[in-house]
């Protein structure tokens, strides 16, 4: 309060309160997003940090760059990756299936037999399909 450092050592350290600890807290927006948008794959650059924690948090959010939306993103530091473009699934099942780390994998189609062809297809832990299980994830009060 006063301005003066701390003294003393925290219990059972020899670590000095006067040296504090590195903070690695991480503050995030909260809005809503359009869900037509969301429904299109507009909105992926501002559903990318819910996906991160969705998969679990590993390692620091993901801070892309660009206004494109890429058809692949395998994140193997975050262990999860997302597939936007159904015609990459190929390329993406090689890649993702050579990286143990990769636990979570959003897949993007409308079609539920293609999401079941793609997802039986990795060897990922979990897999979801966007968008559609993105909406139906964070619908409030509505009958289904």
């Amino acid at each position: 309060m006063n301005g003066a450092p701390l003294k003393g050592n925290y219990l059972g350290s020899d670590r000095p309160m006067s040296e504090g600890f590195k903070a690695n807290a991480a503050f995030f927006k909260l809005g809503f997003l359009d869900k037509h948008s969301v429904a299109m794959g507009r909105q992926f650059w501002e559903m990318l940090p819910t996906l991160w924690m969705k998969a679990g948090c590993h390692g620091p959010c993901p801070r892309l760059d660009g206004e494109d939306i890429p058809d692949m993103l395998i994140l193997p530091e975050n262990r999860f990756a997302v597939l936007n473009c159904e015609d990459s699934f190929d390329t993406f099942a090689e890649q993702v299936n050579a990286l143990p780390e990769i636990e979570t994998v959003y897949l993007v189609t409308d079609s539920g037999t293609t999401y079941r062809f793609m997802a039986s297809n990795l060897n990922a832990g979990t897999t979801y399909q966007l968008y559609r299980d993105y909406l139906d994830n964070f619908r409030i009060n509505t009958r289904r």
